[in-house]
């Protein structure tokens, strides 16, 4: 039993998408982001410079639907590629006027995995990365490296700023070659990439295609065990760009870490072996980092949010940051006491998110399923989760948030019932080796890559699992401070 998504179905795209509804959507559109989409879209890379050049050109001088041009030339699978293209681009005014769920869109299509792509090939959603994420000085930079390497620039693109439309041409001239089949030449633009301290996520991606590292460069069904769906890094999200928090990173001095341990249950959820094992891990490593750890067992609901609730009645708030680590059993959207009764994260973040404790750094790690999408356990591995009138608040409260889950909604979480969980495991591992030379954010960005190595068998079925981010609110960044080296 193959462990994959059932809430939305496979022709979503040719249900909705029309000739007649992309003439629509042209309209609502920049030309930049025609062309982007233009690049999303392509098939054959080799020879599409001088087709989206002369579309370009034709744009330029009358009033003309170009994306409706290319994919009546170009007919095959055109609806899934244009509807994931506006996933990409995060185009929710244009998406909203099609009716469909920005949930169902993505979980379809997982625009902000950034190493897995449906229907585009996911090298070049890399790329396109790469021109959202330069400011013009650094495109018009990067432009000069490349042309400095080819002395018989295309003089039709000296006055063109479309970094896409000049990528087209690189491969046209077989500087840079992406192809369907997997097979990649990036050598010549890494060498320039790693002149830019800002791209580093994006040229690490691009060294993975590069060397054929763990990267498997196809466009097919998603499932649960598709590879592609693992290979996630730390999106950017709108509680913090990449520039901010490169200029502000607190040092963490003071500490404190609560872990809710849940391994019992009443009767219908099973026991929670190797959560110990979790528990032990997460409390030796925060201490490791000077904080104080508190740790509460098999909590019933009212128990647990009374103890949530309670946090800086029982502790204070004289602390830098907070850690708040849950690990039970889940269902989509919440966790499971030890009185199987449902806990909502919204009712976790809001018992969590008081006024007391606005000025201190919140972060929620959640090690729990979150739908019953999974299957039978073997020996070894299982899941934490079963198969089958207005209150004027001040918003202040609910700032430096942020809740880091084991795995994505609607999806399983995987524990060894000896070992512990894989989530855990990394987080831990992570920490322990980067937490006091890198910020919370690059550790969580090698957190979800390292995820990507995790695999298992349930049932003879190969199973994966992504840690997902949610409700992000942090306005800086911050970096742990070692305390007990000998830990490690």
């Amino acid at each position: 039993m193959s462990l994959s998504m059932d809430a939305i179905a496979n022709n979503t795209a040719k249900t909705v998408m029309n000739i007649n509804i992309l003439r629509q959507i042209e309209k609502d559109l920049d030309i930049d982001e025609k062309i982007s989409i233009l690049f999303l879209i392509v098939e054959d890379y080799a020879n599409a410079f001088r087709d989206i050049f002369n579309l370009f050109q034709k744009a330029k001088t009358e009033n003309s639907y170009i994306i409706v041009d290319y994919v009546k030339k170009y007919p095959e699978n055109w609806e899934d590629k244009i509807l994931e293209a506006l996933c990409i681009l995060n185009n929710r005014e244009v998406t909203r006027k099609l009716r469909i769920s920005f949930n169902d869109l993505d979980l379809q299509y997982v625009p902000k995995i950034r190493l897995y792509s449906k229907n585009i090939n996911v090298v070049a959603k890399c790329l396109y990365r790469l021109c959202e994420s330069l400011n013009e000085n650094e495109q018009k930079l990067l432009l000069n490296y490349v042309k400095s390497d080819n002395s018989n620039y295309e003089s039709l693109l000296d006055d063109i700023d479309y970094l896409e439309l000049h990528m087209l041409y690189w491969m046209q001239i077989k500087y840079i070659t992406i192809s369907k089949d997997g097979t990649h030449n990036l050598k010549k633009l890494l060498k320039h990439l790693e002149k830019f301290e800002d791209l580093k996520i994006i040229s690490i991606d691009l060294e993975k295609f590069e060397n054929r590292l763990h990267v498997v460069d196809t466009c097919g069904n998603f499932e649960t065990n598709d590879k592609n769906y693992l290979h996630s890094i730390f999106p950017k999200g709108p509680f913090l760009t990449e520039q901010n928090h490169k200029k502000k990173i607190q040092p963490i001095n003071n500490g404190l870490c609560i872990i809710i341990n849940q391994m019992y249950f009443e009767k219908e959820y099973e026991t929670r072996f190797g959560t110990s094992v979790d528990c032990n891990n997460l409390s030796e490593t925060f201490q490791a980092f000077g904080f104080k750890v508190k740790i509460f067992e098999n909590l019933k609901r009212k128990e647990m949010l009374e103890k949530i609730k309670n946090i800086s009645k029982d502790h204070g708030n004289k602390y830098d940051c907070l850690f708040l680590c849950i690990l039970s059993h889940g269902y989509r959207g919440g966790v499971i006491s030890s009185d199987e009764k449902e806990v909502s994260l919204e009712a976790i973040e809001r018992a969590v998110c008081c006024m007391e404790l606005k000025d201190v750094i919140k972060i929620v790690i959640i090690q729990a399923c979150q739908g019953k999408i999974r299957g039978s356990i073997n020996n070894c591995l299982t899941t934490d989760g079963l198969s089958d009138a207005s209150v004027s608040e001040d918003v202040r409260q609910f700032t430096k948030f942020l809740i880091f889950m084991s795995t994505i909604q609607g999806f399983v979480s995987i524990r060894h019932k000896e070992q512990g969980s894989w989530f855990i495991q990394e987080v831990c591992k992570i920490l322990r080796t980067y937490g006091n030379q890198l910020s919370f954010f690059e550790c969580i960005t090698k957190i979800i890559t390292s995820m990507q190595e995790k695999n298992g068998t349930i049932e003879g079925t190969q199973v994966v699992q992504l840690p997902e981010i949610r409700n992000g609110r942090l306005d800086s960044d911050f970096q742990l401070r070692s305390v007990i080296t000998s830990a490690f």
